[in-house]
């Protein structure tokens, strides 16, 4: 069906001329071949009963892409972000137009085969128009890519189906088109916040999910406006559109003046770069408190100097299930976490080489805070194994790997649900008649605030912020560094 040529669908919103002229080859990835029974159908191979699946191979995923220009901290270029939205639009459009709803799209699941752009994983694929049931163990997700209408079919009780369209797909475009200026998740730090005051991964996904659904505005960072005005507007009246009745078809979308002048046989992607992919992972959703990984670790003191070994101490630490990493103190006798999880979230981990120890890394971590400085720390590990275990670990922690889960319908989902959704219900307070802004200030004023470890007898320690009290009892502030609320 995929791959067979593009006919016009009776939905006309679905349609673009330069569908026409595509290649569904050329868009999505290609099935070489499949094991067989005697008959010759689709079967389980006869010589061992394990059914078999070969497909074309990728190079690596736009999400791999994006790591490499984060790492490297080289932006794409103008040229670059338009072509690679527009092929990116292109893609997807041709899946709509086959009558068909993703329902996971994020950069992980575009990926590069031999200078093409294709979408992977199309075996979780509905019709468009089918009903979709939280007890449908077929479906899987992405919290930080999905649209607000699918987190309110899984959070809010009246919402037990939803009946899958086209829509839902366009939000998470406009997410992973953000991507292309920003080079990562635009709703992680939020997550990440979900995650540090939640008890486990699965339910920082639903506390998060909570909170999507309720939105009244996509909370594009202004980076996004600063690159491209024209870009911002596919982007906020196009695309990330809260109202899904009001959100632009994909094809719709390929008429935008931002992608229409653009080149039509380009994917974007600056070639010379040697992209490494990364093993795609699904990491298992626990409550349990257990440590990622638990070892020794030798700390540099603050104002220490790498070259001096005398300034290093070996201490006891490990990685937190929320990403935090952690240590023992033996002046306090106590567990106490040395960067939680929200201060790892977009470290950058790189290697130390003047240092009067082997084995060592540098850890960069940005403070969200206006009046806070950046956190700079270094560490060395006994062997090289150890070296790379941990500067591997602290990498995931850094870009919430573990964290930013796929998530998968099913019973067990469906029944954790409900209680999410009654521990919600019993705890909610509903503050005047609209609860769907529930960040929205119910009082605001300035308010003077002590640095981290700043001297609350010292003048100079303290700061004033506007801030106030949300609907949903949250104490928030605007950011001017994150140019966000926080």
């Amino acid at each position: 069906m995929l791959q067979e040529a593009f006919v016009p669908p009776k939905d006309q919103s679905l349609w673009h001329p330069d569908l026409a002229k595509a290649t569904p080859a050329k868009l999505f990835m290609m099935l070489v071949d499949y094991s067989k029974n005697e008959k010759g159908e689709p079967a389980p191979d006869p010589t061992d009963g394990v059914m078999y699946v070969i497909t074309e191979v990728a190079q690596y995923s736009l999400k791999d892409y994006f790591a490499l220009k984060r790492e490297k901290n080289k932006p794409l270029s103008r040229e670059s972000i338009k072509a690679c939205a527009r092929a990116i639009l292109l893609v997807v459009a041709g899946l709509h137009a086959k009558g068909l709803v993703h329902l996971d799209l994020k950069p992980e699941n575009l990926m590069m085969f031999n200078g093409r752009l294709k979408l992977i994983d199309v075996d979780g694929c509905v019709p468009i128009g089918s009903e979709v049931s939280i007890n449908d163990s077929s479906i899987s997700f992405s919290p930080c890519y999905c649209a607000p209408e699918w987190a309110r079919f899984l959070t809010d009780e009246s919402e037990s189906k939803i009946i899958a369209n086209d829509k839902l797909d366009v939000w998470s475009i406009g997410i992973t088109l953000c991507e292309l200026v920003t080079l990562d998740a635009i709703l992680k730090p939020m997550y990440g916040n979900f995650l540090r005051n939640g008890h486990s991964h699965r339910e920082a996904g639903f506390l998060f999910m909570d909170w999507l659904g309720h939105i009244t505005r996509a909370p594009v960072p202004k980076s996004i406006e600063r690159f491209d005005k024209d870009f911002q507007k596919l982007i906020v009246e196009s695309l990330l559109v809260c109202d899904f009745t009001k959100r632009k078809s994909l094809a719709q979308c390929l008429s935008d003046p931002y992608v229409v002048e653009t080149d039509k046989g380009s994917t974007g992607l600056e070639g010379g770069e040697k992209v490494v992919r990364q093993a795609r992972q699904r990491f298992e959703d626990t409550s349990s408190k257990a440590p990622l990984y638990k070892g020794t670790l030798w700390k540099l003191n603050a104002d220490g100097k790498p070259e001096d070994a005398t300034h290093w101490l070996k201490r006891d630490m490990w990685v937190a299930c929320d990403g935090s990493l952690c240590y023992f103190s033996i002046k306090e006798n106590k567990r106490l976490v040395l960067l939680d999880g929200i201060k790892m979230a977009g470290a950058k981990v790189t290697s130390l080489p003047s240092s009067a120890r082997d084995f060592a890394f540098r850890l960069d971590c940005i403070n969200s805070d206006d009046h806070e400085k950046d956190i700079t720390m270094c560490f060395s590990a006994e062997t090289d194994q150890e070296h790379q275990k941990w500067r591997s670990l602290l990498s995931q922690a850094s870009n919430l790997d573990g964290a930013m889960q796929t998530m998968r319908l099913g019973g067990a989902v469906a029944d954790e649900l409900k209680q999410f959704r009654l521990a919600v219900k019993n705890r909610r307070m509903k503050v005047g008649e609209d609860t769907k802004d529930q960040f929205a200030p119910i009082f605001k004023a300035k308010l003077w605030k002590v640095k981290a470890e700043g001297d609350r007898k010292k003048g100079e320690d303290w700061f004033e912020r506007e801030m106030w009290i949300a609907k949903n009892g949250s104490l928030v502030y605007w950011s001017k560094k994150e140019d966000r609320e926080l």
